[in-house]
């Protein structure tokens, strides 16, 4: 499990990812081609769109206005979970489809965001692959 601002894994190149501690969450943007793009704010107001690919599942709750990130985790698919596919596909944890499921998603190579929050939105996206942008302020 890696903090997004030490994050590389095999597949991606190491990327600079911002520390987005006691930044912003200021929404999100879902595609109907598996594409989900975050929008966040750094705690000094640089403004960035984290574009998930591919995604599998997403679970984001408690957004509000302000929403203030405590951080941004990132995790293999060897670190997915049975309690991860229980909170993102709505099955018991003990239940052998969550197995099935984790065994799938571990198989397929997926990855997994949690968006942990000192305040509002908070929530998982299993995902493929990932890029951040720099964008512009608003």
């Amino acid at each position: 499990m890696l903090a997004a601002e030490n994050w590389a894994t095999e597949g991606l190149s190491i990327m600079n990812i911002p520390n987005f501690h006691d930044g912003h969450f200021d929404g999100l943007r879902i595609s109907p081609n598996k594409l989900v793009e975050l929008f966040l704010k750094t705690q000094d107001g640089q403004s960035f769109i984290l574009v998930l690919q591919d995604v599998g599942a997403m679970t984001i709750s408690e957004i509000k206005q302000g929403n203030i990130v405590f951080d941004l985790v990132f995790r293999s698919a060897e670190e997915l979970t049975r309690s991860d596919m229980a909170e993102l596909y709505g099955v018991d944890v003990d239940a052998p489809q969550a197995t099935d499921l984790l065994r799938v998603k571990r198989e397929e190579g997926f990855q997994l965001l949690e968006i942990n929050a000192s305040y509002g939105a908070q929530g998982s996206v299993l995902f493929q692959t990932f890029e951040i942008r720099q964008s512009t302020p608003d």
